[in-house]
């Protein structure tokens, strides 16, 4: 039994009828599968959600570190990784990843101890913003303002359009090459140094 198919039987049950719904029998039936089945995995509901956690966390792992190397090498390197991937389409922003946030959301409510595996996760991303060799404040900002987009969009409280998106990344992008630190010039000569190396040769 792929651990997939459980664990969206069990998102599937928490965002239809709510966490206090979640039951191991109800997560089995929702999969197709025995209890028996379901209990060689996860022995508890605890276990199953913080599976669930888990997956969630694990997904925006990979997410950020593939975008991260896709951009080339210098200072901003995770702060550009997380503009391109999360401020470049809103379609990206689907709603698979809204009912897998959702279905967080209600597990931590229910039990916030399990939050550990998502506290881990961004632990290294703010880890890797820190070291981003950016001024300090800029690449938390990006994070932020990332994340308030994502809160608002998840609890419906803003929609998220492409102009929005677009409108942040702009100011993002510019806050970002504005941070960049300027190429270094080569020392000018002084004003003797040019006429001796411009002078003829005895």
């Amino acid at each position: 039994m792929h651990l997939d198919k459980l664990l969206d039987a069990a998102q599937a049950v928490v965002i239809r009828q709510g966490i206090a719904n979640l039951t191991l029998d109800a997560a089995a039936a929702e999969a197709g599968v025995s209890k028996g089945g379901l209990l060689h995995h996860f022995p508890t509901k605890d276990r199953l959600v913080e599976a669930l956690v888990t997956r969630s966390a694990e997904n925006w792992r990979t997410r950020f570190l593939a975008a991260y190397d896709r951009q080339p090498e210098g200072p901003g390197r995770m702060a550009r990784a997380l503009l391109h991937d999360c401020l470049t389409d809103a379609d990206s922003w689907t709603d698979q990843l809204r009912c897998s946030t959702s279905a967080v959301f209600a597990a931590l409510a229910q039990n916030p101890a399990l939050i550990q595996p998502m506290r881990a996760v961004y632990s290294d991303l703010h880890r890797r913003i820190s070291e981003d060799g950016l001024p300090a404040g800029v690449g938390d900002a990006v994070v932020s303002a990332i994340d308030g987009l994502w809160l608002d969009w998840v609890l419906g409280l803003v929609p998220l359009d492409q102009a929005r998106v677009t409108r942040v990344r702009l100011v993002l992008d510019e806050m970002l090459a504005r941070s960049q630190p300027k190429p270094k010039r080569p020392p000018r000569k002084s004003k003797v140094a040019a006429r001796r190396a411009g002078g003829r040769r005895s």
